[in-house]
This record gives structure tokens, C-alpha cells and sequence, in this order.
């Protein structure tokens, strides 16, 4: 498959979206969306909509019970599946939580997912942000995954980006003492960024690996950036034992670090 620059700064993001409703967008807030959205009619084995039908933010948190002595991963905008399924097939003894806000990614990921025989994962569709802490405990998860997320390249678009300090905080919080939040991208400048916002987190230790796969499963997009010869990049923010999580004043947006120079990248694994 051909490597697709879909991050470009051209691309216009406000543009009306004329695809359809399978592949609309379906975040914000729980309360939100059931005051002012629509019923998805996702379809699947084991996609749980937990927004608009009854009873599945109850079996997420099933799902998620701390009591479950299996490890519980957590994935942020898996798209199709790809990592999903080598993870869950590498470690089928962890339960895996994936997140999208896309209908049709959700479905195809549930697709790929059941042709490889998978029983370990759950599919949510709905904001990680706002949904998470309504199904996962403090200090239970194992791991939070976020791979190449979309870079929101023009300055006004910026607060949009996932990794900023307030989110690495809310993820720190979910995390057991040496639980990992685990970035990747192929733009360099985000990972800078990525990293100098972790940083400005206490209660988590930082690191830029020097292998970028983070002795992980590649993703589809680490793929397609390996044939054609495009670097990647892997940050990780580790919760420390005992320490508060603290988050620093952030700067002025004259004076933030985050301009995108690398090549564009495309969210999502």
C-alpha cells in the first residue's frame, strides 16, 4: 500500500465532511453526545458503543475490573486493527481496551480481529478522554498506547494535539507504578514537543528510545514508513512509585515548542 503524506499542511481540517456517517467523527463528553448525537448503529462482535447503548459502558467496565488479574492495555485510535491484532495474538494472556471515535475503523478492526481468532480485546466507540475514567480505576492500567496521533500542524490547531501535559497527566493517573504511556510518531517535531510536554509532568520518568518499535508489534504506519525509508520516533512517560503527579504552568503559545518539520505522518496504527 502506497505511503500516504496525510498530514500535510494544505490539508484543510474545517472542511465539511462529505463521506458519510460511517466515518464521522463521535467524540466530546458522554453527556454531550447523548444530548446532541445520534445512535451510531455500530455493528460488530465486540464493539461496545457506550454512549448510545444501554449496558455497554457497564460490560467496559467489567472489562476493566482491577480485580481481573490479567495486565490491561489500552490503545488510543487503534483505525483498523493492525497493531490490535498482533498484540493480542503475542499476549493473549492481557486484556487489550482499543478506542476510536471512527464507525467504520471500529468495525473493520472488530472484522480483522475476529478473523485472527481474537477473544482478548474490547473496541470502544467513543472519546478515551471523556470515556476512560468512567470504565478504568486509578493506578490499573498497564500500559497506554498512542501511535502516531494526528500533529494538528497550523499553530491555531495546536491545544488539539493528544500528548499535551494535561492529558500525559490524566494517563499517569490511570497508570500502576511502572506503567508506561507509549507515544509514536514519524514527525520528528512532535516528538520533541511530545516529550518536552511529559517532561513538564512530575511523577512519571521520560525517555526517548533509542529503538523506535519500543519492543512493540510495528503498526501499519511504522510499516509504510520502513519502506520508504521514513524514520520514526518513540517517546515513553513511566509512572513512578510514590511520587505526586504535578503538572507545570504551560507557556505562551508564542513561546511553545511544536512546529511540525518532519515528514507528515498519518494518525492512527
Amino acid at each position: 500500500m502506497a505511503y500516504r503524506d496525510f498530514h500535510q499542511q494544505t490539508r484543510h481540517a474545517d472542511r465539511e465532511d462529505t463521506r458519510g456517517a460511517a466515518v464521522r467523527l463521535v467524540g466530546g463528553t458522554i453527556d454531550m453526545r447523548r444530548q446532541h448525537g445520534r445512535p451510531t448503529g455500530v455493528q460488530g462482535r465486540l464493539i461496545f458503543d457506550p454512549i448510545f447503548v444501554l449496558g455497554d459502558l457497564d460490560a467496559l467496565r467489567t472489562w476493566c475490573d482491577p480485580r481481573d488479574p490479567r495486565s490491561l492495555y489500552v490503545e488510543i485510535g487503534f483505525q483498523r486493527g493492525r497493531f490490535a491484532r498482533a498484540f493480542c495474538e503475542q499476549n493473549p494472556e492481557a486484556r487489550y481496551l482499543g478506542f476510536e471515535i471512527r464507525r467504520k475503523y471500529c468495525e473493520d478492526a472488530d472484522a480483522w480481529l475476529t478473523r485472527g481468532g481474537c477473544e482478548n480485546y474490547r473496541l470502544a466507540l467513543c472519546d478515551a478522554r471523556s470515556a476512560l475514567p468512567e470504565m478504568a480505576e486509578p493506578g490499573t492500567l498497564e500500559a497506554i498506547f498512542c501511535f502516531f496521533p494526528d500533529p494538528w500542524w497550523k499553530k491555531k490547531h495546536r491545544k488539539k494535539r493528544l500528548l499535551a501535559r494535561s492529558f500525559v497527566a490524566f494517563a499517569a493517573e490511570l497508570l500502576r507504578p511502572g506503567g508506561r504511556l507509549v507515544l509514536k510518531t514519524d514527525v520528528e517535531g512532535y516528538a520533541d514537543w511530545a516529550e518536552a510536554e511529559m517532561r513538564a509532568v512530575t511523577g512519571v520518568a521520560v525517555e526517548r528510545l533509542a529503538d523506535p518499535r519500543a519492543d512493540l508489534p510495528p503498526t501499519q504506519r511504522e510499516g509504510r514508513c520502513a519502506i520508504h525509508g521514513r524514520p520514526t520516533w518513540a517517546v515513553v512517560a513511566t509512572r513512578l512509585a510514590g511520587v505526586p503527579i504535578t503538572i507545570a504552568p504551560d507557556l505562551d503559545d508564542d513561546d511553545a515548542e511544536g512546529a511540525a518539520t518532519a515528514a507528515p505522518g498519518e494518525e492512527g496504527a
